[in-house]
């Protein structure tokens, strides 16, 4: 498996698990830095280089001139600066995992199309009833591909001359990541997204903040806030699977996971157990709770990451040293929380939290590690 692109240093600790690292240009300043980065580097030719090229074309050559022992390409496109470790590994384990022939990634965008019209004739529109015009809330919106990465099994390129064919997959990256680098205008942008959203090697790699226990509030942030209830009387939840799945993640890595919740559902005591995780239910002084945990495992406030989207959760906003809320949450919660996540509640805010605090702190597994 090999990675083609153009990227910057931090480029190649992205994909660092790839068997080869290649850089595909023609700039001499950009082989520079691609070979300080530990890439190897393909000049390609100037039939390849026109602003008509493709991407596929690029690919083509580099693959006829270059024959690399591999049976999948990875594409990761300079023009997307958002990308991170995390969004590679986790597509390669969908590719794996499903059985897939190419994988590429996508956004989600709310956005009304309209029929072009020829002046003077009306135009209609194409994903919407005007006479029933949709809430975004209420809208799925549309998958777009946002040309970020690309993983295909090299037989397409080099017999059919294509990115996508086969069992065809595809990996939701989250809109406010979706940047792309076309005209001069595009820099400002991509500069602020970057420094707010970017992948930092630097970062990574002088981590500080080390994070033994994470605490997560239960309505509004493992679930949307939404309550159903039964005939009975029973309460029910819905719960986002890949919250689950990064949190079995963090647990991997040395962290202890906990909730704590005002509400007494049963569904969340169930739920807690089915992840493994202890929990306090029907409990109304959650920064007593906290500290309570803290001190158990012998913690500093520093050492612990709380996320949180109600009032009653901003005592223990202001004081884990790590904190973060969903997105639609409480307006007080939001000026308070270090991180703020581009999932709502119940809809991935706890998975985006996680790998922020992989990112960017330290895990008890990975410092077992380095020594």
């Amino acid at each position: 498996m090999l990675a083609v692109g153009m990227k910057l240093e931090w480029f190649c600790r992205c994909f660092s698990v790839t068997d080869e690292i290649w850089v595909s240009t023609d700039h001499d300043e950009i082989e520079r830095v691609a070979k300080e980065g530990g890439a190897l580097v393909h000049r390609r030719g100037p039939e390849v280089s026109r602003d008509t090229s493709t991407s596929v074309d690029a690919l083509q050559e580099f693959l006829k001139i270059q024959q690399p022992q591999c049976d999948v390409v990875v594409l990761a496109q300079a023009t997307c600066p958002c990308i991170k470790p995390t969004h590679f590994q986790e597509m390669m384990e969908k590719f794996e995992s499903g059985g897939f022939d190419s994988v590429f990634t996508v956004v989600r965008l709310h956005l009304f199309r309209w029929q072009e019209a020829v002046l003077g004739e009306s135009s209609k529109a194409l994903n919407f009833d005007p006479y029933n015009r949709p809430r975004r809330q209420d809208w799925k919106g549309e998958l777009f591909e946002n040309g970020a990465i690309y993983i295909t099994r090299k037989d397409l390129l080099v017999k059919k001359g294509i990115l996508q064919g086969g069992k065809v997959g595809y990996y939701e990256m989250q809109p406010h990541l979706f940047v792309d680098i076309d005209v001069p205008d595009d820099w400002p942008i991509a500069e602020d997204r970057v420094r707010k959203y970017g992948y930092n090697p630097e970062k990574a790699r002088n981590k500080k903040q080390d994070i033994k226990l994470l605490v997560s509030d239960a309505d509004g942030t493992l679930t949307d806030g939404q309550a159903y209830v039964a005939a009975d009387g029973n309460e029910m939840r819905s719960y986002n699977s890949t919250d689950s799945a990064a949190i079995w993640k963090i647990k991997q890595l040395g962290v202890d996971v906990r909730i704590v919740t005002a509400s007494k559902a049963s569904a969340h005591v169930h739920r807690a157990k089915q992840m493994g995780c202890p929990i306090a239910s029907g409990c109304t002084k959650k920064l007593e709770q906290l500290d309570e945990w803290r001190q158990e495992l012998k913690l500093d406030w520093s050492q612990v990451a709380f996320i949180g989207d109600d009032f009653f959760d901003l005592e223990c906003i202001k004081q884990a040293g790590v904190s973060g809320a969903p997105i639609n949450a409480n307006p007080e919660v939001l000026q308070k929380a270090n991180y703020i996540t581009p999932s709502t509640g119940g809809n991935g805010a706890v998975k985006d939290f996680c790998n922020y605090l992989i990112e960017n702190c330290a895990m008890p597994q990975q410092a077992m590690n380095d020594h």
